[in-house]
């Protein structure tokens, strides 16, 4: 008998464990204002880092993928204005530096061809994606990224 409640506890774990896990990625996917949604749309998708980083390295490519760096929201701490691209005037975010600004793309396809967030996370070494910054100037040190 308490092999049978065991199994019963079991059964009943895994389908509450699935009913909450269907819950939560329903609520995660009315996120579509999120970066990390764009990322990551399914929640049972890991977002492993590819290569050995250090923390300091884990630190900035996770502030990436969630669209904060210091060249993007330094302005909300300084109490400015948001500062918009040069070359474009669209709003200088993350995802614009990374996938969007045409101005960038010449030398971005030196270091990565997407024009996703998503895959640009999945397949581009986290290295290639900070050559790529330091390139551009646009990172002051990789801790401020």
């Amino acid at each position: 008998m308490p092999d049978d409640k065991q199994a019963i506890w079991s059964d009943l774990k895994l389908q509450v464990n699935t009913h909450l896990e269907q819950l939560w990625q329903t609520d995660w996917d009315t996120e579509v204002d999120n970066k990390l949604h764009e990322i990551r749309p399914n929640l049972k998708q890991i977002l492993d880092f590819d290569e050995r980083l250090n923390r300091k390295q884990e630190t900035v490519v996770s502030r990436l993928r969630i669209g904060h760096s210091w060249i993007t929201h330094g302005y909300l701490l300084k109490g400015q204005q948001q500062p918009y691209c040069t070359a474009c005037e669209s709003p200088f975010t993350v995802k614009h530096i990374l996938v969007e600004c045409a101005d960038f793309l010449l030398s971005r396809q030196k270091y990565f061809k997407t024009t996703h967030m998503q895959t640009l996370f999945r397949e581009v070494k986290a290295s290639q994606i900070s050559d790529y910054l330091r390139l551009k100037y646009m990172a002051k040190s990789e801790a401020n990224v």
